[in-house]
């Protein structure tokens, strides 16, 4: 790693907009290949554009490629921004000679760039990964749910009594089943919370030919998607979605530690959701389809509890279903409580996560390095 070392307050953003300008800024500055895929709805200006921008760094045929993401979740984007931005400014001039490091800003860059979770089409990008010739079922539970969750006014979810009716939910049916069907995802109401879409979306398509074109020559992917809002205040919780018998998972738990294995901790019901159409998943394909190997996590930076962040799902899916007739003013504040859910502003959380992320990509570099001991 480099001596210098860039401030903590150096590395985190206010907004979107200025995430962008940095990530394009530090890319050119530390010897990146930037691009840029502009979404459709945004202006050709570029001040104002926003879309998928990239930026790799080392020889385009590299055997070993280590893949960050930020902004699948429009709110979470800042964080994992800042890793990206603290990886090029501390590590890009010790990166080794037969390794590339290819890094993806704004996944979800109407989310990112219009404080929300979701896409245009209030679809999760992170369930929008399925086989649609096979999409899964509702159930008559998952039918309740939705109904709770969609319940609104003019000022706003009504937060308190839809807890209080899922806690009645969680009392007939048990917490963790009412707990799955709140996140692990769904496909048959659009306006619902944790909606999957009902076709690809915009930036699933781009980032697919994305992953295609990029990751044809490696052998060896090492793959973080960036969030927060899991686990403890400003600490990271660790997701790794492979067979806890396989390889892969056996690598994850080498490079990142015993943390890897705690993951069902994190959650207050005590089990992890059943999670569809993963975009780390996705990736993992593609690189498994070109011959390579894989190691991946979704990494979490912890924020507020579940019962919170309950609210922010319920913001979020307010905010792109809002009535005609919804005050501006009540949109902005929502807007500000959603992104402090998910990005707070209190120093002491960055400072937590400048330390933390720090870490995790020592560890994640030194893997990738010594791939082959890990297992």
């Amino acid at each position: 790693m480099k001596k210098s070392i860039a401030p903590d307050q150096c590395i985190f953003q206010e907004s979107y907009r200025s995430s962008r300008l940095a990530f394009k800024k530090q890319a050119v500055l530390s010897g990146g290949e930037i691009d840029f895929v502009r979404h459709p709805r945004a202006l050709a200006d570029d001040h104002a554009a926003y879309g998928i921008d990239i930026a790799w760094f080392g020889p385009r045929d590299a055997a070993k490629v280590l893949v960050m993401i930020s902004g699948t979740h429009g709110p979470e984007l800042l964080a994992g921004s800042a890793m990206q931005f603290m990886w090029m400014a501390e590590f890009s001039a010790v990166r080794n000679p037969d390794t590339a490091i290819f890094l993806i800003h704004g996944a979800n860059p109407y989310g990112c760039a219009s404080i929300r979770r979701t896409t245009e089409n209030n679809v999760d990008l992170n369930r929008n990964f399925i086989d649609f010739a096979n999409v899964p079922q509702r159930s008559v539970l998952s039918k309740q749910v939705q109904d709770v969750l969609c319940a609104r006014g003019l000022r706003g979810p009504q937060s308190r009594r839809t807890l209080l009716y899922l806690l009645y939910l969680g009392w007939r049916h048990g917490l963790s089943k009412i707990s799955n069907e709140i996140t692990a995802g769904q496909y048959f109401r659009p306006d619902g919370v944790g909606f999957g879409g009902a076709a690809p979306e915009w930036a699933h398509g781009r980032l697919r030919a994305v992953w295609e074109s990029n990751l044809a020559h490696a052998r060896r992917v090492a793959i973080v998607d960036w969030h927060t809002g899991i686990g403890g205040y400003g600490t990271p919780s660790f997701l790794c979605f492979d067979d806890p018998a396989s390889p892969e998972f056996a690598r994850a738990a080498a490079w990142w530690g015993a943390a890897v294995n705690q993951s069902n901790a994190h959650f207050e019901v005590g089990a992890r959701p059943s999670y569809q159409g993963l975009l780390v998943r996705a990736v993992q394909d593609i690189a498994l389809q070109s011959g390579a190997e894989t190691t991946a996590a979704v990494i979490e930076f912890g924020t507020y509890s579940n019962k919170t962040m309950l609210k922010g799902l319920l913001i979020d899916r307010w905010l792109q279903n809002a009535p005609a007739d919804a005050c501006h003013a009540t949109k902005t504040k929502l807007e500000r409580e959603l992104m402090g859910l998910f990005y707070p502003t209190d120093p002491k959380w960055r400072r937590s996560v400048a330390y933390e992320g720090r870490g995790i990509i020592t560890q994640t570099l030194a893997g990738l390095q010594h791939w082959e001991n890990a297992v």
